[in-house]
């Protein structure tokens, strides 16, 4: 089990690398490319919105495949886009490529996170998410401040063709996978509840996340820069920060989730965000910015785990199409964050990107109390 559950978070570290570390890679592309921050923004929307799209869309077309095959297939189509990436020699032949690396990513981390709760038992659920989200945190340990110093002395495009090979790697060790077979009687109306109720709210909430969350990291080098008026090694080094913080702070939230609740969970992890992202303007000491991601990073990973646990718990009948839809809306709130973060920056100033994103994290904690009071739907084992 834990050796199956590594592979799964191996193959879900290489996908969060490519997606991540094009924030640390931001000065290098604008540099290299001669393009606005709000152009560079715009790649990591089109690899977030075809992931948005394509993930629910796959889920349907290969809800009755060995779940090996969807994983080896993803992984090739996003190797392909990555390196599609690396060598493109026009801002439009990058924007093609992260449509390709998107759509490998978006058929890839669903079907990875549905194959690891199908190989541990239910009381380890939201401890098997935790596994597959700590790689998709571990890659923002060493991607994001690996990829802003490398990249400022090879360029952006050695880092993206490193990613290329490790996926490369990745996939010749998922192949010791079993055959993961879904459940045999997948309905046709199971996906019908999810457009209702509690399940909905949920999807609506995990988005905002997402939203808050990527506003912000999207254009996070700059930002980290004005803040602290630092060179890019000492920025390279608060990403570390943050990226550590993030991998402790998924690890506690499946912990806490499976033992503390989560209800307390998302709304403690929703009100950390919004308070640590608020206050950013603020902060003009190294120390204090420091605190601050800390504090982000450990609650914007935190309430991942909490989120998909409650969501699956919600429909245990279901948790290949759970994870396609929770998947889908995280990536369209990274979408709409990349933009709406950009907008941000060109209509007003770059240092409104935190109280933004702490306006948008206290709309989804007013949105997820409510929604505790929906009636919770019945379970179905047909």
């Amino acid at each position: 089990m834990t050796a199956r559950l590594l592979c799964l978070a191996a193959g879900t570290f290489v996908i969060s690398t490519g997606a991540y570390v094009m924030a640390g890679l931001l000065p290098a592309i604008r540099a290299e490319l001669g393009v606005s921050v709000e152009a560079v923004g715009r790649l990591s929307f089109t690899y977030s919105f075809t992931y948005a799209v394509w993930a629910p869309l796959c889920g349907v077309l290969t809800r009755r495949w060995d779940r090996r095959r969807t994983l080896l297939l993803g992984m090739a189509l996003f190797v392909a886009g990555t390196a599609g990436t690396a060598a493109a020699g026009t801002y439009s032949g990058m924007l093609a490529a992260r449509v390709v690396a998107g759509a490998g990513a978006g058929m890839f981390t669903p079907a990875a996170s549905a194959a690891a709760v199908a190989v541990v038992p239910r009381a380890w659920q939201a401890r098997a998410v935790a596994w597959i989200i700590g790689g998709l945190a571990a890659a923002t340990v060493l991607a994001v401040p690996m990829g802003s110093l490398i990249g400022q002395w090879t360029g952006f495009r050695p880092v993206l063709g490193g990613t290329a090979v490790l996926g490369v790697v990745t996939g010749a060790a998922l192949w010791s996978l079993p055959r993961l077979q879904p459940p045999p009687r997948t309905v046709s109306h199971d996906a019908t509840p999810i457009r209702n109720g509690p399940v909905a709210v949920l999807l609506v909430v995990s988005c905002l996340v997402s939203v808050a969350d990527f506003a912000v990291y999207t254009y996070i080098s700059p930002l980290l820069t004005h803040m602290t008026a630092q060179d890019s090694t000492v920025v390279g080094g608060l990403l570390f920060i943050y990226g550590c913080a993030g991998v402790l702070g998924n690890a506690a939230g499946g912990q806490l989730a499976d033992r503390w609740g989560t209800r307390r969970t998302v709304s403690l992890s929703l009100a950390l965000i919004a308070l640590s992202t608020a206050a950013m303007p603020w902060a003009r000491h190294l120390p204090v910015v420091c605190v601050l991601i800390v504090l982000w990073g450990m609650s914007g990973w935190m309430v991942v785990p909490a989120l998909q646990s409650e969501l699956m718990r919600l429909r245990p009948e279901a948790p290949g199409v759970l994870a396609a839809a929770n998947a889908s809306a995280i990536y369209a709130g990274m979408a709409l964050g990349s933009l709406l973060g950009g907008w941000v920056i060109s209509s007003a100033s770059l240092v409104l990107l935190g109280p933004f994103a702490g306006g948008v994290a206290c709309a989804a904690l007013a949105i997820y109390v409510r929604t505790q009071r929906l009636p919770k739907p019945e379970h179905r084992w047909e």
